[in-house]
């Protein structure tokens, strides 16, 4: 597995560990953990400036379709 030498200052390196044990989890596993909640984006950037850049007619409830359209079911 590959290693990473990290950098930082006391107060982080003192903040990072104390959340580790809160989590009860070791410092690696917990900024590994941090990274890859980091990392792992579920839109990719700029998705959600989007909303609304299109001109179209707005959203309107369709009419309801009659039951006789309704597949036939079977009684239990």
């Amino acid at each position: 597995m590959p290693q990473v030498s990290l950098y930082i200052d006391k107060p982080l390196y003192m903040e990072i560990k104390t959340k580790a044990k809160e989590k009860g989890t070791s410092l690696s596993n917990f900024v590994s953990e941090a990274l890859k909640d980091h990392l792992d984006d579920d839109y990719p950037e700029g998705f959600f400036d989007l909303f609304g850049s299109l001109a179209d007619d707005p959203l309107e409830e369709p009419e309801e379709l009659p039951w006789s359209l309704d597949a036939p079911r079977k009684v239990l």
